[in-house]
């Protein structure tokens, strides 16, 4: 019987690997693969996600310090010339966007809307030029000026018009939703202790100027990373008017 030649040993040496043991290797780098892809997706999820928390948080800031800077303002005018409201603002104006007039010496007005987009909100001052005193589109006048400075939402966007003019209004922040408004006002005689608030449809023409604080309350929209619902975050600031701060309402 004839001895089987032996395998050299440099030939097993050579010998490659199994389709079982390649069909392996291909599914192990697969599951790492799959893992590497899966970690990958989470990261830009969390990163597109930190990042438009952080434009939404910039856009409330934006909103809210604009409607605080312009709003407490309302009735604002030089005491050095003017004596009183009525000397600065002697005639009535109409408020197109409110769809109401600001009565003479009256300093804010609005309208009420309960659904979106909601209310709209007009204040008015007088600068003496050069005092610093912003509109609510950020400018200011070296000479005196009367802004009617109105708030609204026009398509998801808090837009303004300085001028209480609805066609020169400019948007001013993007992903707004709704604006609802209300006016503090006392209800006692000779105190400015604010102890009623009203929405706009509720003011007369003799609660309007024993308003002494506003509060505001934006609505943003807000889209998960991963995610096309749409998610309502609400801000909400009381807004204390500087004109009557310590001031009887007899004495305006």
């Amino acid at each position: 019987m004839n001895a089987q030649p032996s395998i050299p040993a440099v030939l097993l040496r050579q010998r490659g690997y199994t389709l079982i043991e390649i069909l392996v290797a291909l599914l192990i780098a697969v599951f790492l693969l799959g893992g590497l892809f899966t970690i990958l997706q989470n990261t830009r999820r969390t990163s597109t996600q930190q990042t438009a928390l952080a434009q939404l948080q910039d856009e409330q800031r934006m909103a809210m310090s604009l409607l605080n800077d312009v709003i407490q303002n309302a009735g604002y005018f030089d005491t050095n010339t003017y004596a009183t409201p009525q000397n600065a603002w002697s005639a009535a104006v109409a408020v197109g966007p409110t769809g109401t007039s600001l009565a003479a010496g009256q300093a804010i007005t609005g309208k009420h809307t309960a659904g979106a987009p909601g209310d709209v909100i007009a204040v008015r001052y007088a600068t003496a030029g050069g005092d610093g005193i912003i509109n609510c589109n950020g400018a200011t006048s070296l000479t005196a000026a009367t802004y009617i400075n109105t708030f609204m939402v026009v398509s998801g966007q808090l837009e303004c018009a300085p001028d209480g003019i609805a066609a020169n209004a400019i948007p001013l922040v993007a992903n707004v939703s709704n604006l609802q408004v209300w006016y503090g006002v006392s209800t006692t005689a000779a105190t400015n202790n604010v102890d009623t608030y009203f929405t706009a449809d509720q003011m007369t023409a003799t609660t309007w100027p024993n308003v002494s604080s506003v509060r505001v309350t934006v609505t943003f929209n807000y889209i998960q990373a991963g995610s096309t619902a749409t998610t309502a975050v609400s801000l909400t600031r009381v807004i204390a008017l500087q004109g009557r701060v310590g001031v009887i309402p007899s004495n305006l």
